[in-house]
């Protein structure tokens, strides 16, 4: 059928746009850890990519729409894609800016060998990847997982700033160094929460279950 054909193109548009955001994290990710601004510029550069795919997913989901007229599982697919679409799209410029503190940090002294922002790169680059997959998969109990893996995000980023603010206070040379080193963990954590509210549309989509801004510990009973 033509519509299910329709249907097909915008997934996998979607998955070609999330495909170009995981490339680009770990082009990022290296960057970061080598200090090689040239790895960073590419990235930078590549943000182009993102903006033209998610023009792309745009049209084809309104087309969709317009032609169409989807109902029930299908139109909360066409519907969480705009909303995927948007996630990815920020994903792409929170890399840019990542990328940006990573070059200015390359013309600076090592503040110290860091170990969370590392670990916190590795966790959100897992996050987007399962997110993805439990799209693709439509698995809600992948989407859970990745629920699950935000509250360690936070709990990271909150041990980054106290220990940053510890080291800034007994050196004040380390102050520039530092600002930068929590405004990627700040940017990393913001990736881990678009990568959160994907995995809240793939549970939109299959059980038609709104679970944004539910703040109760532990993961809904109803994903599993």
């Amino acid at each position: 059928m033509q519509f299910e054909a329709d249907l097909m193109r915008l997934k996998d548009s979607l998955l070609l746009m999330g495909g170009t955001i995981e490339s680009m994290l770990h082009e990022t990710s290296e960057a970061l850890r080598t200090g090689n601004a040239e790895g960073a510029e590419r990235v930078i550069r590549r943000d182009r990519e993102v903006d033209t795919l998610e023009k792309k997913v745009d049209e084809q989901a309104i087309n969709i729409l317009a032609i169409r007229q989807p109902a029930a599982i299908d139109l909360r697919f066409v519907t969480s894609a705009f909303k995927i679409c948007t996630d990815l799209e920020r994903m792409g410029d929170i890399l840019v800016n990542i990328c940006e503190r990573s070059i200015e940090l390359s013309k600076l002294p090592q503040l110290k060998r860091y170990e969370i922002l590392p670990q916190m790169m590795g966790l959100t680059r897992a996050m987007i990847a399962k997110a993805l997959d439990a799209f693709v998969n439509q698995s809600t109990t992948l989407a859970a997982e990745v629920l699950e893996s935000d509250r360690e995000v936070d709990e990271l980023t909150r041990k980054v700033y106290h220990e940053l603010v510890g080291i800034m206070k007994t050196d004040p040379e380390a102050v520039e160094r530092g600002m930068k080193l929590f405004f990627i963990a700040k940017h990393l954590e913001r990736l881990a929460d678009h990568a959160t509210n994907i995995a809240e549309q793939v549970v939109f989509t299959v059980k038609g279950l709104d679970i944004r801004h539910s703040h109760a510990p532990g993961p809904t009973p109803e994903l599993y």
